[in-house]
């Protein structure tokens, strides 16, 4: 073919896509996936928390905060080995959820809070405690596997040097792990809304550096901070969710993370809260 005829001669079509969701399978991580149950679990969004007696309501500028979630750790580790996680026990999640803090600010820190408690603890307990114009209905979930892919943004993706439409490929054949559900999971990659970063946030500004803006990233302090990024796990993926009655900003999603030698080690309240929103 002349150098005329390939300047100025009829365009090739693009290759068609490549199986992407084949050339991602290696980078795939399992998940949880929270959803919907019939039966009157012991997991559920909403509702009262199975507080032990004695153990006060959390509170953030002495507003009580929104009680979210109750997962009990038996069914989730048996729908998911996470070894991660303890084996029982239930974690409880709180946040403010009228400020809806996006955790970029150290101070933030107090806006939410984690709890472990043991299998015994009983929600008619604490059932007088929430304060009733922030309680959320209760909605019993149970637990099913999933695959998650990691985004566009990580490094091992942009290894795989996608074409647009691939990457939408790859977009799509991520949530189509959720089916139509909302996408509330535990463990696994998180399904961003703003910057796939999250690991490395919460690394940073749970160690003092604010992360509003590029000062915090590019700072002395995080060079040396940095690497801590990899011991962050997905705790917890809550959804914007009619059903539930939550809305993060604007159709957002909130992410509760967590280093794993803490979760190891049962220090849930060094959990860290991440907002994205549209």
């Amino acid at each position: 073919m002349s150098i005329l005829n390939r300047l100025f001669g009829p365009k090739q079509p693009p290759p068609p896509p490549r199986d992407v969701m084949a050339l991602a399978a290696p980078l795939v991580r399992p998940a949880v996936q929270i959803v919907p149950s019939a039966d009157d679990a012991t997991s559920y969004f909403g509702g009262a928390p199975p507080l032990p007696d004695g153990t006060a309501w959390p509170t953030a500028g002495g507003r009580p905060l929104t009680f979210l979630a109750c997962l009990d750790l038996s069914p989730l580790q048996a729908a998911l080995s996470t070894p991660w996680l303890p084996s029982s026990g239930r974690l409880l999640f709180f946040y403010d959820a009228e400020n809806q803090p996006w955790g970029f600010d150290p101070k933030d820190r107090g806006s939410w809070a984690v709890m472990l408690v043991g299998d015994g603890s009983t929600p008619g307990r604490s059932e007088g405690l929430q304060p009733p114009t922030a309680a959320l209905t209760r909605h019993a979930v149970s637990f099913r596997a999933i695959d998650t892919y990691p985004s566009w943004e990580r490094a091992e993706v942009k290894a795989l040097q996608l074409t647009d439409a691939e990457t939408e490929l790859l977009i799509d054949g991520g949530t189509a792990s959720f089916g139509e559900a909302p996408m509330h999971q535990v463990s696994g990659f998180p399904q961003p809304v703003q910057g796939d970063e999250m690991e490395l946030e919460c690394q940073l500004v749970s160690h003092g550096l604010y992360c509003g803006d590029s000062s915090g990233y590019l700072s002395r302090e995080a060079a040396g901070l940095s690497d801590g990024a990899k011991d962050w796990r997905l705790l917890l993926q809550i959804d914007s969710d009619d059903d539930l009655g939550v809305m993060w900003g604007d159709a957002g999603i909130l992410y509760f993370w967590i280093r794993e030698q803490d979760a190891r080690a049962g220090r849930f309240d060094q959990a860290w809260a991440v907002l994205q929103c549209h």
